[in-house]
């Protein structure tokens, strides 16, 4: 249990108990898992050690696990093996924001730190020769929410009423040499005869990505999409058309993109970084539908096994979910997925890697939508999923019920089998996760309101039943009835004194 807490605790009570709290480990020589560091990606490309095969270095610059980390390429040449497994990651220096690599000598860059002029809150620099004269010149991508606020802006139809977020991207030319560079005063890169204006996080990348000799374009967003910028001018005039999306999306949201030929093939790839500490390699097929360059779909790299993880936020309940007496684990995260993480026994305890929790043969996700977040579109992928696991119909099987972004309550039935078949559900958890469905609660108290998209529990005051034995809540409730009881009984002795 102690190990559960310190999973659960370590972004509640870090600076408090630091000295005494330790990260939850797998403990599982052998097992791979989705190489990730903590709140959030921002991936670097390279080759670290200069053994010939391409690493990847992270920084994640937010709390408990801000740093930034060498995860070391374990298994050779990228050109062989695009998903090579990585080592476990190694903490190199404190974390630090907005980091964008840039494959080039490195020279000293007099100018302002912010040339948007007012407050953002991404702030991404990148060197290239975007005119094809030998100098380096910078570009600077931008985050602006002015427009957007913050929260409270939806009206009575669910309609955003203030702006979206702004993600423009400024040229800074470059009028002298790379040796001694002079930058001339910024000016926002324009696409169709307009300011690029993507939503959110640019993370801009120029490249010759369909083999032109050109300069093409390609941006990120604070969501998960991407945008293609086509340059219809030449190498030295660059000029751009408007912008069409790819159809390729990440999993999660606030991505950041590097263009890096991983591969070796001869053509520029994307790696790139989102909010649950993930990095994914998006490979680029080398050919154009309709002058847009094709890209396959994002595969998430995998590391050795070290740290236990299940994306970002995680809400971890301790519970013995496959009923084989050991404690598992089951979370949610901000992600809005809700996790199985399988105790193989031990001490410490060894663990299996997460698996999702399934309901009609698909991954639970709860997910905010264009405007189920009190703060705006911005947050569409995200679900919050927090959890609590009990038997709530009493038939001897864990259930799940769990709040979210949206504030609904929704009880998930837990099918996996019954008590007297605990081995069938161990094995479906560990293999493809424990199946569940949505059902209505067969409990006094609850009434169910049903709609197409969730079931949403509202509490009443119910009749007493004649056997109360026969109608006991869970384990889980019951507990939290009797803490309540004790603390009003301690607030009345502590008043009457």
């Amino acid at each position: 249990m102690k190990y559960l807490i310190y999973l659960y605790t370590a972004c509640l009570v870090r600076s408090l108990f630091a000295a005494d709290l330790e990260p939850l480990r797998y403990n599982n020589p052998g097992l791979i898992v989705d190489l990730a560091v903590g709140l959030w990606a921002w991936p670097v490309p390279m080759d670290v050690n200069g053994d010939g095969n391409y690493d990847l270095v992270v920084s994640c610059h937010d709390v408990p696990y801000g740093g930034v980390y060498v995860f070391e390429n374990a298994t050779g040449d990228t050109a062989k093996n695009k998903m090579p497994i990585f080592k476990p990651a190694r903490r190199i220096s404190n974390g630090a924001p907005n980091v964008m690599p840039s494959y080039v000598e490195p020279v000293r860059i007099p100018v302002p730190e912010n040339p948007h002029g007012s407050k953002v809150r991404f702030n991404q620099w990148r060197l290239v020769d975007y005119d094809g004269d030998g100098a380096l010149d910078l570009t600077v991508g931008v985050e602006d929410w002015a427009d957007y606020g913050w929260d409270r802006a939806f009206n009575e139809r669910g309609e955003w009423t203030r702006g979206p977020l702004h993600g423009f991207i400024y040229l800074l030319r470059n009028t002298s040499t790379n040796a001694q560079p002079h930058y001339a005063a910024p000016m926002k890169i324009e696409a169709a005869g307009k300011p690029i204006d993507v939503f959110g996080c640019p993370s801009q990348c120029f490249g010759d990505f369909r083999g032109t000799g050109k300069l093409d374009l390609i941006t990120g967003e604070f969501l998960d999409g991407f945008t293609f910028f086509e340059n219809i001018g030449t190498r030295t005039a660059p000029k751009y058309a408007a912008g069409r999306r790819l159809s390729i999306r990440m999993d999660l949201e606030m991505i950041v993109v590097a263009a890096f030929d991983w591969d070796k093939d001869g053509d520029l790839d994307l790696i790139v970084g989102q909010e649950d500490g993930r990095v994914a390699f998006i490979e680029n097929l080398g050919n154009t539908v309709d002058g847009l360059p094709q890209f396959a779909e994002p595969k998430f790299f995998q590391q050795q096994a070290d740290l236990v993880k299940f994306g970002a936020l995680a809400t971890p309940v301790g519970v013995d979910w496959d009923g084989d007496g050991l404690e598992d684990i089951v979370s949610g995260n901000s992600a809005g997925y809700i996790g199985f993480i399988k105790n193989l026994g031990g001490n410490p305890p060894k663990f299996a890697a997460p698996v999702y929790l399934e309901a009609d043969g698909k991954p639970i996700r709860i997910m905010a939508g264009p405007n189920g977040s009190i703060q705006g579109p911005a947050e569409a992928k995200w679900g919050y999923t927090t959890i609590s696991v009990a038997d709530w119909d009493g038939d001897g099987l864990p259930d799940i019920v769990a709040n979210s972004i949206l504030g609904k309550v929704v009880w998930w039935k837990n099918i996996g089998g019954d008590a007297a078949d605990r081995s069938r559900m161990a094995r479906s958890a560990a293999e493809t996760g424990v199946e569940l469905v949505e059902s209505r609660p067969a409990r006094a108290g609850h009434a169910v309101a049903h709609d197409a998209a969730h079931l949403r529990l509202e509490r009443r005051r119910p009749a007493r039943p004649r056997d109360a034995r026969s109608r006991r809540l869970p384990r889980v409730f019951r507990t939290q009835t009797r803490r309540r009881r004790a603390q009003a009984a301690a607030r009345k002795t502590h008043l009457l004194r």
